[in-house]
């Protein structure tokens, strides 16, 4: 594949590509992105993008793949710390998510916001990046079942249907409460993050959100208490 010429003003054309990308997304949303507005905006021709991707769709992949790669970068550096109890250690891994959604804004409504049109992401390539943040969230949650701080109920058959295939996606042999949960986790972080995200929680005289740090450590302690972990 010829490869474009580096220049001094875009010596890291792939990088550049990719920033604008996200610009434009912040400001109009992932429908309107658009290769040959990108090479506009930089001052290049179409042909040197092309070389890079494509299509635009390549270009999403490749957004949508760094996007949780970089989510999980985060969730992983949160548990570096050291935590004084497993409850500390799951809140460290909301918190996480809450502040690089919030960082993160156009990468996060990539890949949980609004379906792009007529945009199929090829599952081979984004799915295991997307395993990576479950990863770490089963990794913490799993931790507190192995101390014995963690209330696992016995699961449906419909559930065990459910969760058997995430299991073995995710190469996790323990319990498959373990999965439940960290998905009943996953879902409420992430419902809450959308929320405030799209401007859901945002402050009001009336059925206002005028505390989200508050409201949203509420939300997550209520959660660690159902399942007894503290």
């Amino acid at each position: 594949m010829v490869r474009p010429k580096r220049n001094q003003q875009h010596p890291d054309l792939q990088t550049a590509i990719k920033e604008v990308a996200k610009k434009q997304i912040a400001e109009l949303g992932a429908a309107a992105l658009s290769l040959r507005a990108i090479a506009r905006e930089l001052g290049i021709t179409a042909p040197a993008i092309y070389n890079y991707y494509p299509r635009r769709d390549d270009l999403v992949t490749t957004l949508i793949v760094d996007a949780y790669h970089s989510l999980a970068k985060a969730l992983a550096e949160a548990q570096d710390a050291e935590h004084v109890n497993h409850a500390e250690s799951i809140m460290a891994s909301a918190w996480a998510c809450r502040s690089w959604a919030l960082a993160h804004s156009a990468e996060y409504s990539l890949i949980f916001g609004t379906p792009i049109p007529n945009y199929h992401a090829p599952m081979e390539i984004t799915s295991p990046a997307a395993s990576e943040s479950m990863i770490v969230l089963i990794q913490v949650i799993d931790a507190a079942y192995q101390d014995g701080e963690l209330t696992i109920n016995e699961l449906s058959p419909a559930l065990i249907t459910m969760l058997q295939p995430w299991s073995e996606k995710l190469g996790f042999t323990g319990p498959l409460n373990i999965i439940n949960l960290a998905l009943a986790c996953w879902v409420l972080i992430h419902g809450l993050v959308s929320l405030e995200l799209f401007g859901h929680l945002a402050p009001g005289p009336e059925f206002g959100f005028g505390e989200v740090d508050s409201f949203f450590e509420s939300e997550i302690q209520s959660m660690l208490d159902r399942m007894g972990i503290s």
